[in-house]
């Protein structure tokens, strides 16, 4: 037995989970509205456990960089701390964590690479050393290898070899998967038994409409696979 943890991280939504645990790091002005809890955020509440995230403001380019740099030390401590607070520390601990999406803003990825960094050093440091980074890509084709049966070619003359393909029931490739490509993934799998697979099952005629997978959804959701690969790669090791 291992500890297991999944971490998509996001300056705004961060989505772990530790031990079939989910937790969202997420702004509490997302979370809240004039009316109580929003929408999407009340569905999930059973099943995810909510940190706010406070950035303070700043009036200068240099003052901002600094004060930034302590918001992120701040948040990765708690990132830390959730963890430690939900492992068996007398057991390995494997880590998969999402790494950074390259299509994004150039302010927005100098960021993010910050604050990851902060993230993976103390997780590396004080959790686990067994870490595993997926690329946005990678994280996208293992949620359709673990829904959808692939492909299977054989390719060559003489010396012949076997290509798995794999796409969605609508043929859409694993590595170009989009959020709701990854929803309906969880959707349509036929072995997930998680109390977070029901649920999405359960609410599909709500979601599958939205023109974009809502949060926490969207950051759920991708920590999810990122678990659900661990575990499986756990029981073939």
């Amino acid at each position: 037995m291992v500890n297991i943890v999944a971490i998509d991280p996001s300056l705004i939504s961060t989505a772990i989970v530790v031990n079939g645990k989910m937790i969202n790091y997420c702004r509490e002005s997302k979370v809240y509205v004039k009316n109580g809890m929003s929408k999407w955020f009340k569905m999930a509440e059973p099943f995810v456990t909510y940190r706010f995230v406070d950035y303070h403001k700043f009036d200068n380019y240099s003052d901002g960089e600094l004060i930034k740099l302590k918001d992120y030390d701040t948040i990765t401590d708690n990132i830390i701390k959730d963890i430690l607070d939900n492992i068996d520390k007398t057991k390995p601990t494997k880590i998969g964590i999402e790494g950074y999406n390259f299509g994004a803003s150039v302010g927005d990825l100098v960021d993010l690479v910050t604050f990851s960094t902060l993230l993976r050093k103390k997780l590396y440091d004080n959790v686990s050393k067994d870490i595993w980074v997926l690329s946005p890509s990678t994280l996208k084709l293992e949620a359709c290898k673990l829904t959808y049966k692939p492909e299977i070619k054989e390719i060559g003359g003489k010396k012949k070899r076997t290509e798995y393909i794999y796409r969605n029931n609508i043929g859409v490739s694993g590595g170009k998967f989009t959020k709701n490509d990854i929803l309906l993934s969880i959707i349509e799998n036929d072995w997930f038994e998680d109390d977070w697979a029901k649920h999405c099952k359960s609410i599909k005629d709500d979601i599958l409409p939205s023109v974009n997978v809502p949060k926490p959804y969207e950051d759920i959701n991708d920590s999810f696979f990122i678990y659900k690969t661990l575990q499986k790669k756990e029981t073939q090791s």
